[in-house]
């Protein structure tokens, strides 16, 4: 894993030197997912391992409902993002782990194809929420040096096989079906009524006339015993009020609220992923750190034994040294522990087994500092946010159906028609034909409808608030995620010449000592002091990437 600095240490051979060999051993490795078990590299914790010369607008307006949301729309927007990598199974990716191509087969290409623009009712998932960093006015992209699994794969990859996500797209076809449902109101309807019926009496009509005695026949049958009847009815709507208009533009908003939540699940779990992935590469660094750590400790102590041996030095000397080499080699172990827990958490998030060697590009933030201020980015935050969109979203749909619940009261008209027949052979017809008009209207229901409108009135307001408080909390994400790139920026330069003048500061301890004008201690304290400026320049450089990226999801274009 090659480490890229923001500035080259040209003014540091030694700093060059440690460069360069990350550099060769990130380009030889094996992907066991830590420098120290390269077969060029000597393990620091065996003996006598010392190195050699290593060193938007309104919201409203953002889920305007239509009724322009079909099924084959929600295919296109769901498989947008599930279609593309649908096919990538857990095993495949496992087995992409050092190789680029199959992931690129079997999720890239496919998401090449699928990309969509963001309409009011038709949001298609467009290809930013596969892993492409969108430019940001005066804010740098971030960019992943060849040489692993970039960033963007591994965006894709966890989008693919993330169960949380999945469950959004779920829910988003629920609320699809929803509004294909509400707009089915809207169409004539057809329903058939068969029957058989056996009577244990033949119906008919008791006849007597006044004044005659006896008649050839006692009643008049006016059915059969045993008869068949089927009716099939058609109705369709004419008006409603506006109760299905208001039901269908409420579904409608809905649906956009599902795929604005849905969004911001893919950029929530980017950012996860984001975290993870510069985790491992920040603690992989750490132990390249303690592992120079302990090879420079193992030559100074092959140093102060041959002084000891004669009788230059004490004794002290020694042991103060190998007290130190202990020490350091206690902080590589806990490295390279780090290391595995990061990589196991890497692991998980992309689907593969939490002991799979991790072989990641390298992330730089280029263009730091950023041109763009908080406010400016605040106000690309506020268009941009998905969350923002979905709460308006559902509190458009609040309010559609509170005009639905209205409505119902209205007067509500439709049309009627049908055929009937009855097995009768004592009907001139068995078979009749029928159409008509059929009007109902609630006058009063007790106020029923008017106290439902309200309690939908009443959860949209609910929303607009918790909307603007939403509005503060991604003002101060933004702020926070600026200052902290400004921050990291900073460090990052100061860390740099720390490091160069602490190797210095080893350099010339070590040459003191070795001309006994110095003493043990001071080369210590001089090692110890480089390892801390070398991990502090690994930690601002990667928060310095981690923070691009924290404000990348702070403003919606991660």
């Amino acid at each position: 894993m090659a480490f890229i600095p923001m500035r080259s240490f040209h003014k540091s051979p030694s700093v060059a030197i440690l460069l360069a060999s990350s550099c060769l051993a990130g380009c030889a490795s094996t992907g066991t997912g830590h420098l120290a078990s390269h077969p060029t590299t000597p393990d620091p914790m065996q003996p006598g391992a010392a190195a050699a010369g290593t060193e938007v607008g309104p919201m409203d307006q953002v889920c305007k409902p239509t009724a322009s949301v079909e099924l084959a729309s929600f295919h296109d927007d769901i498989n947008d993002l599930a279609d593309g990598l649908e096919n990538v199974s857990v095993d495949d990716i496992a087995t992409s782990a050092n190789s680029k191509a199959p992931v690129q087969t079997a999720a890239e290409e496919r998401l090449g194809s699928n990309t969509g623009t963001t309409t009011n009712a038709n949001m298609n998932l467009d290809d930013a929420d596969f892993g492409t960093f969108q430019e940001v006015q005066g804010v740098p992209s971030m960019m992943s040096i060849q040489g692993g699994e970039s960033i963007q794969e591994a965006w894709a990859i966890a989008v693919a096989v993330n169960e949380k996500v999945r469950s959004k797209q779920n829910v988003t076809g629920a609320a699809v079906y929803t509004h294909e449902a509400a707009k089915s109101a809207r169409m004539p309807s057809l329903r058939t009524f068969n029957a058989y019926t056996a009577l244990d009496n033949t119906p008919g009509l008791s006849v007597s006339i006044p004044g005659v005695s006896a008649l050839p026949f006692g009643s008049l049958p006016i059915g059969e015993k045993d008869f068949f009847a089927s009716a099939t009815l058609a109705s369709v709507p004419l008006y409603t009020s506006g109760k299905i208009s208001s039901a269908i533009n409420a579904s409608a908003a809905n649906v956009n609220a599902s795929k604005f939540d849905q969004r911001s699940g893919v950029h929530d779990l980017k950012m996860e992923v984001a975290e993870a992935y510069v985790r491992v590469l920040k603690t992989e660094k750490l132990v390249e750190v303690a592992r120079l750590s302990v090879e420079t400790l193992e030559k100074h102590l092959i140093d102060v034994q041959d002084l000891f041996d004669e009788d230059v030095v004490s004794k002290a000397d020694v042991l103060a040294v190998k007290t130190a080499l202990s020490e350091s080699r206690d902080k590589y172990l806990e490295a390279t522990n780090g290391l595995d827990l990061a990589n196991a958490a890497y692991n998980r998030l992309v689907g593969r087994q939490l002991d799979q060697p991790v072989m990641l590009a390298e992330l730089i933030a280029e263009g730091l500092p950023i041109s763009s201020g908080p406010e400016e980015l605040a106000a690309l935050a506020m268009a941009q946010r998905s969350e923002l969109k979905a709460i308006a979203c559902k509190s458009n749909a609040l309010r559609h159906q509170a005009k639905q619940e209205l409505a119902a009261t209205g007067p509500q008209v439709g049309a009627l028609g049908g055929f009937h027949f009855l097995e009768n052979s004592n009907l001139t017809h068995e078979d009749i034909w029928s159409v008509g008009i059929a009007a109902e209207w609630t006058v009063f229901d007790g106020g029923m409808a008017k106290n439902k409108a309200a309690a939908f009135k009443q959860q949209a307001s609910a929303l607009a608030r918790l909307q603007r408080d939403l509005r503060s909390q991604i003002a101060l994400q933004v702020r926070q995620a600026w200052l902290s790139m400004q921050n990291a920026a900073k460090r990052m330069e100061v860390a740099q010449t720390s490091v160069e003048q602490a190797e210095e500061s080893l350099r010339v301890a070590l040459d003191r000592y070795r001309e006994e004008v110095g003493t043990n201690t001071e080369v210590l304290d001089a090692q110890t002091l480089l390892a801390s400026r070398r991990s502090s320049f690994y930690a601002a450089t990667y928060d310095a990437a981690l923070a691009r990226i924290m404000l990348d999801r702070a403003t919606g274009t991660i």
